[in-house]
């Protein structure tokens, strides 16, 4: 065999061979990036961080929970007879969102069973304190949260 067609053929080996590490190296690239590309994107822009959150009281149904996110913390605003209520929406074992269930009139825990009254306190389950409350005012016909 001559030296021009196993240089050749080796040649075409070589091609490929990068081909395929470059494309290795692109993928490992993109496993690794796009994850952080989307944590850096999701991330709440800081114009109107220091804005409160209003909701106004008619928004609110009597005895139902709405869910809202304020300086990346979801709270509960919760309607309740005697007025409204707003708590943190962290369970406070570990951390879950509780879920609230209307027929009941409980939060719930799903991650170990926690169970919390309307008012936040608790009702069982492997926690050692309520829910926190979100101080608030009534103001103008809103729900003011301006923590």
């Amino acid at each position: 065999m001559s030296c021009d067609k196993s240089c050749e053929k080796h040649g075409g080996r070589r091609t490929f061979c990068r081909a395929c590490i470059g494309a290795m190296t692109a993928a490992s690239a993109a496993m690794v990036g796009y994850p952080v590309a989307s944590f850096v994107a999701s991330q709440p822009s800081r114009i109107g961080e220091g804005k409160p959150l209003e909701v106004p009281l008619d928004q609110l149904v009597q005895g139902q929970a709405r869910y809202e996110t304020y300086r990346g913390l979801q709270v509960i605003i919760l309607n309740t007879p005697d007025g409204p209520l707003v708590f943190s929406a962290s369970c406070p074992h570990l951390g879950c969102a509780v879920n609230w269930v209307s027929t009941e009139s409980l939060f719930r825990c799903p991650c170990h069973g926690a169970v919390f009254n309307p008012d936040g306190s608790i009702v069982s389950g492997p926690v050692n304190e309520p829910l926190r409350p979100i101080p608030f005012e009534v103001k103008d016909g809103k729900i003011i949260i301006s923590v």
